[in-house]
C-alpha cells in the first residue's frame, strides 16, 4: 500500500515541524524570505533570547534534482537569508549554528514533482549546542614575571 503524499502548504507558509522548530517553505530555486515571515522569525528570535540559552540550528535543504553542488549553494543561501534575519532581530551571530544540507539530507524521500515542496525549506530549532567561545577568551595568560 503507498503511503499518500501530504499536499504541499501555500509557497512561503511556515510550518511548524515539532514543538521546538519551525519550518519555512521556499518556491522554487527562490531565497526570497516574504514580509509576512519576518514576524514568525521574529518569534522564534524571542523565544529563543527568553529561553535557557545554547544555539540556535539553522539547516537549509533542496530538491535533489539537478547538480548536488547547486542544490548545497541554493541550500546555503537560504540559511544565510534566514539567518541573517535572525541577527536582525536580536540574536548573536555566534549563537547561530548554520547547516547547509543541499539534497544530501532530504527530509522526505519522495520522486514526485508534486511533493518536492517538502524539501525546499529552512528549518529552525533550538540546540543544545554550548556556542562557540570568542578567541579572546580562550588564550591563556602568561604569568607576570616578578
Amino acid at each position: 500500500m503507498q503511503e499518500k503524499v501530504q499536499a504541499a502548504p501555500p509557497i512561503g507558509e511556515a510550518v511548524a515541524a515539532a514543538s521546538d522548530s519551525v519550518r519555512i517553505y521556499f518556491e522554487g530555486d527562490s531565497v526570497s524570505v516574504a514580509d509576512r515571515f519576518l514576524e514568525l522569525i521574529r518569534e522564534q528570535a524571542e523565544r529563543f533570547k527568553a529561553g535557557p540559552g545554547g544555539t540556535l540550528i539553522v539547516s537549509g535543504h533542496a530538491n535533489p534534482a539537478g547538480d548536488p553542488d547547486d542544490a548545497v549553494r541554493l541550500s546555503m543561501n537560504r540559511t544565510e537569508v534566514v539567518a541573517g534575519l535572525l541577527e536582525r532581530f536580536g540574536i548573536q551571530s555566534h549563537r547561530i549554528v548554520r547547516v547547509s544540507h543541499g539534497a544530501n539530507a532530504p527530509l522526505a524521500d519522495l520522486d514526485d514533482e508534486s511533493s518536492r515542496w517538502a524539501n525546499r525549506c529552512v528549518e529552525i530549532r533550538c540546540g543544545a549546542l554550548t556556542p562557540r567561545k570568542p578567541v579572546w577568551s580562550q588564550r591563556l595568560r602568561k604569568p607576570v614575571a616578578g
